[in-house]
């Protein structure tokens, strides 16, 4: 398990949000490549291999002119779909002079990239996160690079039962006891759960936030999905008595680095208090508080990993998602030869 070796590049991935690619040069790296991003003078976005053909030197550290990216140290100018179109030696651009160009595309506010076998691009849908780009729902987001891999990242966010551990302060009051019993749907990319809860009262943060008294009870249905390698998502919506709801949409972007790194672009959206900038700062330093504990857990169980390697593990019913997603991602990297 928690393999530091191979990780899945038949996925999109989201490591960026689109706010933050501009017409200039960013270097990321993902599923372990050196991937370089830019956005066109005519605003498309385009993502490259972060090495120049000619020598071993990152193109981020070189210069956009126009539409055309050049390397820093030797010349060579590439344009978006990878090619050398000049070097600063010859006349004539050598042949195979070009680096990989990655198919992108733009949604919900994101930048995602394709950095598998490029005909199976077109097979693979992006996940649906409209709530991230709507004037329907405010969000607050973070992002952090975590020295852990993607899938024990995964296998945390698929089981809530661990944050009254984590941060009890924040934890809904219906994790307080045994949770019901999941509805688990699998298939052979993706894994979705479902459950819901008898009425409790909201955790405090949310009922300051809603203005409803400290002991109404709300009935919740929590949903959790896992469409694939780039993202966990989770849904929570409470009920009120009166039939009202409020609603909470958790997304969790992972984007594996390397076998034991991962960048995690998280994001808290909400349909109440919408546009309150006060909720807002009060909700960034709630949950930048929570992702930054969560994060030294992970960091923690990763470094018993490396240091002591996999042992023997008990599992218990709360584990059952999380046990489907390592499957997922062992099947995936196996297609994949890896």
């Amino acid at each position: 398990m928690n393999s530091p070796m191979a990780v899945p590049r038949d996925c999109w991935y989201a490591p960026i949000a689109s706010r933050d690619v501009e017409h200039d040069l960013v270097a990321v790296r993902a599923a372990g490549l050196p991937v370089v991003l830019y956005r066109t003078e005519g605003g498309a976005v385009v993502a490259l291999e972060d090495r120049c053909a000619h020598r071993a030197y990152p193109l981020s550290a070189g210069e956009l002119i126009g539409d055309t990216v050049r390397c820093g140290l030797c010349g060579f100018r590439y344009g978006p779909d990878g090619q050398c179109v000049s070097v600063p030696t010859q006349p004539h651009v050598p042949y195979g002079a070009r680096v990989h160009s990655y198919p992108v595309r733009e949604a919900d506010g994101l930048v995602w990239v394709w950095l598998g076998e490029p005909g199976r691009a077109s097979l693979h849908r992006i996940p649906e996160l409209p709530w991230l780009d709507s004037d329907d729902w405010s969000t607050v987001a973070g992002d952090e690079v975590v020295l852990a891999s993607f899938l024990l990242l995964h296998e945390n966010f698929a089981d809530v039962t661990q944050v009254p551990f984590v941060a009890p302060e924040i934890a809904p009051a219906v994790l307080d006891t045994a949770p019901p019993a999941l509805d688990v749907v699998v298939s052979e990319t993706s894994v979705s759960l479902h459950r819901d809860f008898p009425p409790a009262r909201l955790p405090a943060w949310q009922a300051e936030i809603v203005g409803c008294p400290l002991d109404a009870p709300y009935r919740t249905e929590q949903s959790g999905f896992f469409p694939s390698p780039a993202a966990w998502i989770d849904h929570w919506d409470a009920q009120s008595e009166d039939g009202s709801w409020v609603r909470l949409r958790f997304t969790h972007l992972v984007t594996p680095i390397d076998g034991s790194t991962s960048r995690l672009l998280w994001a808290v959206s909400r349909d109440f208090a919408l546009g309150n900038r006060a909720v807002d700062r009060y909700l960034d330093e709630i949950f930048s508080d929570y992702y930054d504990r969560v994060i030294d857990a992970m960091e923690m169980a990763q470094d018993v990993l490396d240091t002591d390697g996999p042992g023997p593990e008990v599992n218990v019913n709360a584990d059952a998602v999380g046990l489907k997603i390592r499957e997922i991602v062992a099947s995936l990297r196996s297609a994949e030869g890896s």
